[in-house]
């Protein structure tokens, strides 16, 4: 798998988590301490060069999704 996947998947996933828990896109971008457009780069399917390591350990503490999880298993639609 490369990074590329990888980065995908972490997309996918961020889609999937704000979905199946009904957030609306400000409020999943307070919960994961990312703007509003990095979000949106990323539910788009970009994953941008401006985040760091901690935004996966947010991803953690919000929804219980330790980083390796969010960056190798594709999530369920129907969490």
């Amino acid at each position: 798998m490369t990074i590329e996947d990888e980065y995908q998947i972490v997309c996918h996933n961020i889609r999937v988590l704000r979905k199946t828990h009904g957030l609306s896109r400000t409020a999943m971008a307070r919960r994961i301490h990312v703007s509003l457009k990095t979000l949106d780069s990323l539910e788009g399917g970009i994953f941008p060069d401006r985040i760091r390591i901690g935004f996966f350990f947010h991803v953690e503490q919000a929804f219980g999704i330790p980083p390796q999880k969010m960056l190798m298993v594709r999530l369920q639609d129907d969490l």
